[in-house]
Order: C-alpha cells, then structure tokens, then sequence
C-alpha cells in the first residue's frame, strides 16, 4: 500500500501498534480552529479545469450557489477546451435540479447537447436530449425502467458514440439503493470499461467523468470483497490528476483497507489526510466519517485518549455541517468517554444528548445514550439514578419493539448493579434479572434467557435464596436443547458451587462430578478435571478423607491430564493423606507434586492448586 509516513513518524517501539506522531496535533488543531478555518469562498483557479474542480468540490459540500458561480466562472475560460465545457455543462444541469430549477437545467442540457453535435457525437447528443435528467438525478423504479430499456438499445447498436455510459452509472446507483452490490459492480466495471474505449477511439468524455466512475468502481470493489483490486485502483487514482473531493474518498478508501488489513499506522494516517481534505473542502459527512475512522483505530490500540480527540472532531464536523447521523456520533463520543475513564465528562455529553433525542424521538439512540448514562453514573456510586436510566432505555427499545435489546440492557443492569457488590441494590438487580428472563422468553432468545436464569440464580444463591437452586436446573433444562452441552456443563459446575454454600456438601459432590462427566463428553478434558478436583475439595471439606484420597488418586493417574492439574490432584491427595494421619505419604506426595514444571498455569489453577485450598 502506498504510504508518505517514514518510520520518524511512529511512537514507540512497535510500528504495527503505534500511531503516526501527526495525528494528535493534526486532530487539535482541527478542533481549535472552529469553522472558519478555511475561507473557500476566496480560492480561484488559473484555468477552466481548475474552476471545473472547485465546481466539484463545492457541489460535494452542497454549497449548491458556489458551484454555480465556479462553473459559470469556468465557461467564461474554457475557449476550446471542449471536455472542460462538457463536463462544466453537465454540473450546472445536475445542480439546477437539485435547486428544482427546470428552465436553467434544459438552458444547460441544451447547450452540452449543442456542443456534443459540433464534436460529431450526435447520437449522444439525441439521447441527452430525450433522456434530460435522468441521466444524472438518483433513479427511482420507473427511471430504472426506462434506462434499462435504453441500456439494452445502445448495447445492440454496439456503436462508441452512445450515452450507455452514463446510463449504466444510474442503473448502478439504484442497484446500490437496493442493496446489490454485485450487480452495481458489473454495471460499473462496463461503464468505465467504455469511457477508456471511447477515450482511446478519440470520442470527448467530460472532464473528470473517468475518475469519478472509478471512484465509484473502486467503492464497488471494496463492498464485493475485491480488497486488493480496490486498492490498486484507488492508488491509481490518487495519481492521476483528480479534484480533492476525488482525492479525499481515496485516501479515505486507503484508509479503509488499511483498517481492513489490520494495519493500523496506516489506517490512521490514510485517515488524518482524508479528514483534513474533507474538513478544508467543507464537506462535512466525509470529514465525520473520516474522524470516526481515525477514532476507531485509536480505540482498537488501546489510545483511549486520542479516540475521544477524534470523535470530538467527528462531533464538531458534524455539527458544522448539520449531518443527519450527528447524534450517533455524539453517542459514540460519550461511550468513548466512558472508555477512557472520563465519567464526569461522559456524563455531561450523554445528559446532553438523552434531552435532544427525547424531544426528537429517536428512541434507538435514546436507548442506547441512556444505557451508558446509566453506566456513567453507575462508576460514580450514584445507583439510583443508573437504574433510573437503565429503566427508561429499556422503556425506549419496547417504544420501537426491540424486546431482545430491552431484555439484554435488563439483564445488563442487573449484573452491572450486582458487580457494584452492595446488598441494599440487589432487590434492584433481582427485579431488572426476572424482567430480563420473561423479556427473553417472550422473545424466543434461549441465550438471554439462560444467561438471565444463571445470573439470578447465582444472586438468588449468593443470599442462600432456595430458589437459586430451582433457577440452576431451569438454566440447565434450557441449555440441554442445545446440541452443544458446555453451557449446560457449566452451568452444572456452578450450580456444585451453590449446593456447597447450603452447606449441602454431598449434593455438591455429586453435582461436581456429573459435571466432569458432562465435560468430558465434550472433549473438554481439563474442565472435567476440573471439576473433579472441586467434588474432592468439597470432600476434604467434610473431612471426608478416605473418599477424598481416592478421587484425588484417581485424578492424578488420569491419562493425559495437564501438568498444572496434575500438580494440584498431588496437592490435594497430600492434603487427604494427611487428614488419615499419613504424614510420611502425604510429604512424598506434596514433594511429588513440588516437581512438576508447569509452563503455562490455567487462568483458574488457583482455585484448584492454592495451598490453602488443602490446609486442614
């Protein structure tokens, strides 16, 4: 991929997780020079191509009035560059149907269609003519009816002097609005295919018109998976003599597949210089969705910091530029916040936000700022109030009839409400659990359901609540209709656990070992053990030492058991040994188990091997 950032550029030692040093004051300074960083309105340009350019630009940003003048600034230069005219002709139609301005679009047709016959191409010119705006106004069904019909016509005629180009490029864009990329990308690959050959065969295109088509082309190969195709073609681009609008998609496609590759210097840097060409060009949708790029890939090496920088400057493009998508940005921004461990700030921005989306409706966004409302206030002790967002987000999903996103932020808030560890909020956390479990049933969601049914027992169980136990085997019935057992496995491990708390101490046993076997049927050999070794301290617990011996002899000698639970059945069978008085055997086997090298302890060895699980 191509790149301009030399190794100077990164920070740290490791350049496939560092970020180029720029993009940090790149993005403050983008934030603290506000809107009015760039006067647009006095570039000029030197030539007719370079007024063409600006005309683009400007069209991009939708600064519909400044197009116009560019253009009409271009035509009084353009003398007999003829492509330059073309294509200037062809903005001024297609902005004056965007301002509804019929009289002054035909004025524009006209006049390309005019100047199309003096070329020679006069087939082009009829079909312009018949064809008026809808070769460049976005298609509806009856205009994709209408240029499929013209599309099969000029393919017959087989001639170089033909408006199919043009045609498939809207055939293509309402094959997008219907979600078929493939499709798109073989109307598109033919249309810049015949723009090269009416090109080579001497034929006028209008100025540009290849490099857009290829930058929809590139667009297209990215979306049907042709990732290195899509690269080469917008490098390809990026060469060539293209306007900055073209410019800054490219570098934002590099920075996409860069993103995609899991390159993340490049990403960000492909990224800072689409932002800054988006931003400068005031074409506030790209500079957004260029800084929320920038943001993520902050955010996946772990640069919390520079993550929130970003999304503010998202957030500040957005604002500017009065995007549609502005308040999913703010969402982000605070979630980002949270992230960073910024709560007061986080706080701040979403309380902002819950009040905009309120009086706007939006309940999908609602939902989701009032989740990590809750959160924020949730990291600062103030649990009433999170369960008071929590309960109006879950509110705002049933508004739309998202009840599996209403179950899981129930279940959600009551886990987060348990991790909190203070009894006088578990009542809440029970309540908002059960409505999780009935939310999830209602909506044939076995996952949630299940996992709601283990949380409350688990919190049921903690409280020595009977009804902890009656929930485990609900959990686990459910999680037995999956053909995979490892849930329900699991699920049986931890309800071993519960039976111990009632100081139910041979049901535990005995619970613990259905468990291995439950384990063991699913190949998860060290689990079993596992389990195994829990029935034997729950045996040693009841100074059960005979039985104890033997299970932890047992274990020891299992075929192909792991160094680490080898070591802690040793353990274990030494603890046993010597509750029968064995002090000698109950030595060797601690020595025994002393000898054993473990390479790698399992994350949960400690609750096996810790010596002070075998203490008397």
């Amino acid at each position: 991929m191509h790149s301009s950032t030399s190794s100077a550029d990164f920070e740290g030692p490791n350049s496939q997780s560092a970020l180029p040093s720029m993009v940090e004051p790149k993005l403050r300074s983008l934030l603290s020079n506000g809107p009015s960083s760039t006067d647009l309105q006095h570039e000029t340009a030197h030539t007719a191509r370079g007024w063409l350019d600006l005309a683009h630009e400007a069209a991009y940003a939708d600064d519909l009035e400044r197009a116009l003048e560019c253009a009409s600034h271009g035509l009084a230069n353009v003398g007999t560059k003829a492509e330059v005219a073309l294509g200037l002709y062809r903005l001024v139609a297609s902005v004056h149907h965007k301002l509804d301005d019929e009289a002054a679009m035909l004025e524009a047709i006209s006049n390309r269609t005019d100047l199309l016959r003096t070329l020679g191409q006069t087939h082009q010119a009829d079909m312009e003519d018949q064809l008026g705006s809808i070769l460049f106004a976005e298609a509806d069904a009856f205009a994709s009816t209408v240029l499929s019909g013209v599309a099969d016509q000029e393919r017959s005629s087989g001639g170089v002097d033909t408006v199919l180009a043009d045609v498939l490029i809207g055939l293509a864009v309402h094959q997008m609005s219907q979600m078929n990329g493939e499709e798109a990308l073989e109307l598109i690959e033919e249309a810049a295919a015949l723009q090269r050959r009416r090109a080579d065969a001497g034929y006028h295109l209008s100025a540009g018109s290849l490099a857009n088509t290829e930058m929809f082309l590139a667009h297209l190969k990215f979306m049907n998976e042709q990732v290195d195709a899509a690269d080469t073609l917008s490098q390809q681009i990026l060469e060539t003599g293209c306007n900055r609008a073209v410019r800054a998609a490219m570098w934002m496609m590099q920075a996409v597949i860069a993103h995609h590759r899991n390159d993340m210097p490049d990403a960000a840097s492909f990224g800072v210089r689409a932002l800054e060409l988006y931003a400068r060009l005031q074409i506030r949708p790209g500079a957004a969705s260029a800084a929320s790029l920038v943001a993520s890939v902050a955010r996946r090496v772990d640069r919390h910091q520079l993550s929130v920088l970003a999304w503010k400057v998202a957030v500040d493009q957005a604002e500017q530029g009065e995007v549609e998508e502005t308040s999913g940005l703010v969402a982000a921004l605070g979630h980002q916040l949270l992230d960073a461990g910024e709560v007061t700030e986080a706080e701040e921005v979403l309380t902002t936000l819950v009040t905009r989306e309120k009086l706007s409706g939006n309940h999908q966004i609602l939902a989701h700022a009032l989740i990590d409302l809750g959160n924020a206030v949730c990291r600062q002790g103030r649990y009433t109030d999170a369960v008071k967002h929590w309960r109006d987000s879950i509110d705002a999903f049933l508004k739309v009839d998202a009840v599996r996103e209403a179950a899981r932020t129930s279940l959600g808030a009551g886990m987060k409400l348990v991790e909190a560890d203070d009894e006088k909020i578990f009542a809440d956390a029970e309540e908002l659990m059960r409505q999780a479990v009935e939310m999830a049933k209602a909506s044939e969601d076995p996952a949630v359901e299940t996992q709601g049914l283990r949380e409350l027992a688990k919190l049921l169980c903690d409280q020595t609540k009977p009804e902890g136990l009656a929930l485990y085997d609900k959990a686990i019935e459910l999680a037995g209709n999956d053909e995979v057992r490892y849930v329900a496995a699991e699920l049986t491990r931890q309800k071993a656990h519960a039976y111990q708390l009632f100081g139910k101490n041979n049901k535990a046993v005995a619970t613990a070992l259905t468990a291995a076997d439950m384990f063991e049927d699913e190949a998860e050999l060290a689990m079993g053990h596992g389990c195994e070794l829990m029935a034997g301290k729950f045996l040693i617990e009841d100074s059960k030492w005979l039985e104890a011996t033997t299970l932890f002899t047992t274990i020891a000698e299992a075929e192909g058991i792991q160094p680490e639970l080898r070591r802690a059945a040793l353990l274990g069978l030494s603890t046993a040994l010597r509750g029968q008085g064995e002090h000698h055997d109950s030595e060797r086997m601690k020595q025994q188990a002393q000898r054993i090298e473990v390479e790698t302890p399992l994350p949960t060895e400690h609750e096996f091997s810790a010596d002070t699980v075998f203490d008397d």
